[in-house]
């Protein structure tokens, strides 16, 4: 983990100080960091006065090549460079992959050529050529998603240089309100910056406010069932949110993240004992919380509940994860069956050994 936010660091950290590249490669799914990078490389670039002139947006799906040749060979005007910023090279075709990888290997040197792909693992023989002239000419650099750790600590981060405290309470909320998708957070983070500027605390009901109480009461109340409540309960709940326009595999991931979290208190209360009486001396230990409120309200609702059963649900939702991303099948169905097998104490899947 801090090996990959070291790497985001030494790329921000170098072109904000001015060490701009003629070819950058930007590659991966975490779409969120590479927006924020490609607006530091633009305000490193480009003065505020000269964008309008020397600066270009190219969109992979409305590509032509005569048109991307106009503007590469375009003076700067009122300026050094020109930016020219090449979204979506997977939606290019052959011969225009090959045609954009040709231009990036002779660029002018008043030019920085910024090309954008979801490919992390680099899987045609245009995106390894591409990445290879990158490294030569400039920069290749994988944008992989960051894990829960990572997104919190940034989301930590923006408040901190805001000068606005959050509540754990507030935190925990937000994340199980929006999950730990960066992009979604990050919406959600410029709304409740806003919200706070003046009392410079965020609170849970903040948190509540700014992302919708029926969103978050709802969610809740599904997580809250997980594992203990009858299966005709969580299915209700699970239809009223999906029902209201929630995407089955945000709550799959959701309800992914409180099973685990449960487990891990089961783990640590029956490792630590006493340790572990007090909800404060539990959410020192956890990692899917730091706040005692939630870590007493996990101790109550692991209480209830068994390691055997949240092993097999923890299974079979990930059979639904699974079948959610790789599947046509209809979605609220998935999930309905995860829940019901589980009920059962019949796993979709063979456990991983």
């Amino acid at each position: 983990m801090a090996g990959r936010l070291a790497g985001y660091k030494r790329l921000f950290d170098d072109v904000r100080q001015g060490h701009l590249k003629p070819l950058y490669f930007l590659h991966g799914p975490e779409e969120h960091m590479k927006r924020e990078f490609v607006r530091e490389l633009i305000e490193a670039a480009l003065p505020d006065r000269e964008r309008a002139f020397n600066l270009d947006i190219i969109h992979g799906d409305d590509f032509d090549s005569v048109a991307f040749d106009d503007r590469m060979q375009a003076f700067p005007l009122l300026g050094g460079r020109r930016v020219v910023i090449l979204r979506n090279f997977d939606a290019l075709s052959v011969s225009n992959r090959d045609h954009v990888i040709d231009r990036a290997a002779a660029l002018p040197p008043s030019m920085t050529l910024v090309v954008e792909s979801s490919d992390e693992k680099l899987e045609t023989a245009a995106h390894k050529r591409l990445a290879a002239v990158a490294s030569k000419e400039g920069v290749a650099f994988a944008f992989a998603s960051l894990d829960e750790t990572e997104t919190l600590e940034r989301v930590l981060g923006r408040f901190r240089r805001e000068g606005i405290a959050i509540e754990p309470e507030a935190l925990d909320l937000l994340v199980e309100s929006v999950g730990t998708q960066m992009m979604d957070l990050a919406n959600e983070v410029d709304k409740i910056l806003l919200a706070a500027s003046d009392s410079k605390q965020v609170t849970r009901d903040l948190v509540a406010d700014v992302v919708g109480k029926y969103r978050t009461e709802s969610l809740f109340s599904l997580l809250d069932s997980v594992g203990v409540a009858a299966p005709s309960t969580t299915l209700s709940r699970l239809s009223s949110i999906v029902d209201a326009g929630e995407e089955p595999v945000f709550v799959v991931a959701m309800m992914l993240r409180r099973v685990v979290a449960l487990l891990e208190v089961r783990h640590l209360v029956a490792e630590r004992g006493r340790a572990v009486a007090t909800d404060r001396a539990l959410a020192e230990l956890l990692a899917a919380t730091q706040s005692p409120f939630y870590a007493g309200k996990l101790r109550e609702q692991a209480s209830r509940t068994n390691t055997r059963s949240l092993e097999l649900l923890l299974g079979n939702l990930r059979w639904a994860d699974l079948k959610l991303k790789t599947t046509n099948l209809e979605p609220k169905c998935l999930v309905e069956e995860a829940l019901l097998a589980t009920d059962v104490g019949k796993a979709l899947a063979t456990p991983l050994v």
